[in-house]
């Protein structure tokens, strides 16, 4: 979308004004730019704007004024000293747009694309926000922090724990942070995570914030549990829904203590039958069968059993009857498998309860025989002497 360029005044689709952008741009005033809504690096949910420019684009929050006029203390606390850019720059690479110095490429960036060996960690360190949100620069401090001790990895979580956020929801910085977690020592890696305190719920939103979380809860389950539960709390059924949050669920049911997912464990029983219908609930319901008591499993599966005929011809919920089937108790099995039974000529032969009938043969003791007698029943054949002998 244009911007209308008057007066030094960029204005932007939506009425946003930066009043001394010529300062910026005196260059690239007569040349057409563009606008697009984006997620901010430091705060995923906040608004930003993208200009392009023929040297690369920078971000900048909505309303802010211009990079003159903004609080350094601001400036700083989001982006650590540097406007991340948001697109490939030279030769592909990620660049930033670096306060009043223009699109830049760091010479240690370079010499890592060059593959100088004589690249050291301290060197990195100086430029980290540089190399961690790049392809080959993100890899190269992995393949460090995996390569070396704990202490190369607290040595890179000091440099990198200003930038945490910006990081976490990066397509390469993400990488780092979760390397940073892996290796780091159970107090170096509980501080990384709180860092992420008070951001859980945008970050298991987001494409790339979502698989930080699910590692964090994953290696620091018990420094997780209480700002999960308080941050998710009210919002379970909007995660389920979400593409990316849904996994942040799971991995909770999954790594958490049960006490701790007992609040999941009731959002989910007040709406069981939609989410087991749901392409994401009903790997939720899964997760549930697999890892929560028994008592959770029955509340949580009250209502999808009285539901069990539809959900077994369900696209999605067909896959929440077969793990009944494999994970439930034996009375959740036979309820199923007497289902099956009823009408074994209609759920046989549908394109989704079929799978539900092969897996009730497979894992439920003597269905297969009753199956199979139900299907000959069906057919009207009859297994006498004179049958088989003919």
């Amino acid at each position: 979308v244009p911007i209308e360029v008057q007066q030094s005044v960029m204005v932007g689709p939506d009425g946003t004004e930066w009043s001394d952008a010529s300062s910026m741009m005196t260059d690239y005033q007569q040349q057409q730019m563009w606008y697009a809504p984006m997620t901010s690096l430091a705060s995923p949910m906040e608004p930003v704007f993208m200009v392009a420019i023929p040297t690369g684009p920078f971000m900048m929050p909505a309303g802010m004024p211009s990079v003159s006029d903004m609080d350094d203390a601001w400036y700083d606390q989001y982006y650590g000293g540097h406007w991340v850019a948001g697109h490939h720059g030279e030769n592909g690479r990620w660049g930033n747009w670096r306060r009043n110095e223009g699109y830049q490429v760091s010479p240690v960036l370079r010499r890592i694309w060059d593959a100088d060996e004589n690249v050291t960690l301290a060197e990195v360190l100086d430029v980290l926000m540089d190399v961690a949100l790049d392809r080959a620069g993100a890899a190269w401090i992995c393949e460090r922090v995996a390569d070396g001790d704990q202490t190369t990895a607290e040595y890179v979580m000091f440099g990198a724990q200003p930038h945490v956020l910006a990081l976490a929801v990066h397509e390469f910085g993400r990488e780092v942070v979760t390397a940073l977690i892996e290796r780091a020592s159970p107090d170096t890696a509980n501080n990384l995570v709180s860092q992420l305190f008070g951001h859980l719920l945008d970050l298991s939103r987001h494409p790339h914030g979502c698989r930080v979380v699910q590692h964090a809860i994953e290696h620091c389950p018990k420094e997780l549990q209480g700002p999960i539960q308080e941050e998710l709390r009210g919002e379970v059924v909007s995660c389920i829904e979400s593409a990316h949050a849904n996994f942040v669920i799971q991995k909770c049911i999954q790594s958490l203590p049960r006490l701790a997912t007992q609040f999941i464990v009731q959002e989910v029983s007040e709406q069981a039958v939609y989410l087991a219908r749901h392409r994401f609930g009903c790997r939720v319901h899964q997760r549930i069968l697999e890892h929560a008591s028994e008592s959770d499993v029955k509340s949580v599966l009250a209502e999808v059993m009285r539901s069990r005929n539809p959900l077994t011809c369900d696209e999605f919920g067909n896959y929440v009857v077969q793990h009944i089937l494999e994970f439930g108790s034996s009375d959740l099995q036979e309820a199923v498998v007497k289902t099956l039974l009823s009408d074994i000529g209609g759920f046989g032969s549908h394109k989704h309860s079929s799978n539900v009938v092969e897996k009730a043969m497979a894992v439920v003791p003597g269905a297969r025989d009753r199956v199979i007698d139900a299907i000959l029943a069906h057919r009207g054949a009859r297994c006498d002497d004179s049958f088989w002998s003919s």
